[in-house]
């Protein structure tokens, strides 16, 4: 299911206990429902749909974002892991703000502490205030929070703290704004009563497989089949959470193309797992996993078809495997850890990194990832490709008609155009295509998102947003009705590029 239905169903089912409706961009009304989601077990809030559901929109929805994840961050205390997304509905942008049930309970917006009860949020009884004081002791027992006996100061990596502390403004995530490092860690639940916590160790600890052996993990590269012999690669990767994830983002980078033999075609297939999948289905297995056992363990294995992730732990009760394919709420296993990686930016949206594993891979021509829950583990399967033959036919024919009908000049300034546009986290396939698309929509009058979907055979969330993203730099418009309108290189964009052919 895309994002827009999903959007749309979630709609029909009206205003409940976890979602609410907001027709207009007002910062305290959605602080005040945000705060009543943190204290109760988390909730959506759609800005830009009314009480009755109709989907009426907002204007400027990147600019208010942004001022909304600022004024949040500042008013909303203790700091909590909040998600906003642009949405496009029936081609009106709307604002989707999420969280789960906060790990820090009471959280206070202007002094006070909010509930949410049925489809209404309301000042906190003294009861429901105490009961929340007492979740969260009970949740300071937790492993995360748990003294790491024997680690110092000199332990930790003190550039890696300052530079999560860096992070965490530029990124807009915190309202905590001093730079001193035990305040900082004391601030987030890592130091306490002068000692570290076992979640600062595993984010930050130099050496931390002295005080926690089993943070190590196993990378495992076959050749053919799982037989010793046919071992390219057998590590063991050693570090804190950071320093592990930065090895295997690397080793992800340098897989390069894979080949296979299709036994039904007979002929060789040529494919590429994509990256940011693998680096998703990573970092969550290093946020997630079953830290407190000394048995636990993160293995990856990866063969000439399959790349796999499998890691000690279980889903939460109230998650099953089915609710990974689907937008979902979010339960971290190590709140502490997971909080700070979310700081770093690593993380995006709460709750939605299995869906954009499955959207990479169906853009990839690869088949949905499988995931798997044994009694102690949970295993993540990337498999190889369908059939690339139909998708490389259709990219060919694209690029031969691109490369034909546009000299270098205007591939040169619509690259530069793009590359100026996009920021840094933006992957080389994603570049490429929205030049392509800028191309393909520069010679052509106009192309509905079906069409353009079909070009390029991707996923209909993924098109809508490349043109979401071609809309807000003033790229391409959309003109029509929502079933019939088409997209089209705006008049401006497309002088600067008819100057460049003369």
């Amino acid at each position: 299911m895309n994002n827009e239905q999903l959007i749309k169903d979630l709609i029909k089912e009206g205003e409940s206990q976890q979602l609410e409706f907001k027709e207009v961009v007002h910062k305290e009304s959605i602080a005040k429902t945000l705060c009543g989601f943190l204290n109760t077990d988390g909730g959506r809030i759609l800005v830009g749909v009314s009480d009755t559901g109709k989907i009426v929109g907002i204007n400027n929805a990147i600019l208010n974002r942004q001022n909304i994840q600022t004024f949040l961050i500042n008013t909303i205390v203790p700091d909590a892991p909040i998600t906003i997304s642009v949405e496009i509905v029936d081609q009106k942008e709307l604002l989707s703000i999420k969280v789960s049930g906060g790990k820090k309970q009471p959280y206070i917006f202007d002094g006070n502490i909010y509930y949410r009860r049925g489809y209404k949020t309301q000042k906190a009884t003294s009861k429901e205030i105490s009961d929340l004081i007492h979740d969260r002791q009970v949740a300071e027992q937790h492993w995360e929070r748990q003294i790491s006996l024997g680690i110092e100061l000199k332990d930790l990596d003190i550039k890696l703290i300052e530079t999560t502390i860096s992070e965490s403004k530029k990124n807009h995530r915190s309202s905590f704004e001093s730079n001193d490092i035990l305040s900082f860690l004391t601030h987030y639940g890592l130091y306490k009563n002068g000692s570290f916590t076992n979640a600062c160790v595993v984010l930050f600890a130099k050496s931390p497989s002295k005080f926690i052996p089993q943070i190590r993990v196993r990378l495992i590269e076959y050749a053919q089949g799982k037989t010793d012999k046919a071992l390219i690669r057998n590590e063991i990767l050693e570090g804190n959470l950071f320093s592990i994830r930065n090895e295997l983002e690397k080793y992800v980078n340098g897989l390069g193309v894979r080949s296979i033999f299709d036994k039904k075609q007979w002929k060789r297939l040529d494919f590429s797992f994509p990256k940011r999948a693998l680096q998703e289905g990573i970092i969550n297995a290093l946020m997630h996993r079953d830290y407190s056992s000394i048995s636990s363990s993160v293995t990856i294995s990866v063969y000439p078809d399959k790349f796999i992730i499998s890691n000690s732990g279980k889903l939460p009760d109230d998650l099953k495997i089915k609710d990974l394919k689907k937008n979902h709420d979010s339960h971290p296993v190590n709140p502490d850890i997971a909080h700070i990686v979310f700081l770093n930016g690593l993380i995006d949206k709460l709750g939605r990194g299995t869906i954009r594993m499955i959207e990479e891979c169906k853009d990839a021509g690869l088949r949905t990832p499988i995931w798997e829950e044994t009694s102690n583990r949970i295993i993540l399967t990337f498999n190889g490709p369908k059939s690339l033959a139909k998708k490389r036919q259709t990219n060919d024919a694209v690029n031969d008609a691109t490369n034909d009908a546009t000299n270098d000049a205007v591939k040169l300034f619509i690259s530069d155009a793009v590359n100026d546009a996009v920021n840094d986290a933006t992957s080389d396939t994603v570049i490429n295509r929205l030049i392509q698309e800028i191309i393909i929509l520069f010679l052509n009058k106009g192309k509905s998102l079906k069409e353009l979907m079909n070009s390029f055979d991707v996923a209909r969330a993924t098109m809508q947003r490349d043109m979401a993203l071609l809309k807000a730099h003033q790229f391409v418009v959309f003109k029509g009705s929502s079933k019939t309108g088409v997209y089209s290189i705006t008049d401006k964009f497309r002088k600067k590029i008819e100057s460049i052919m003369k």
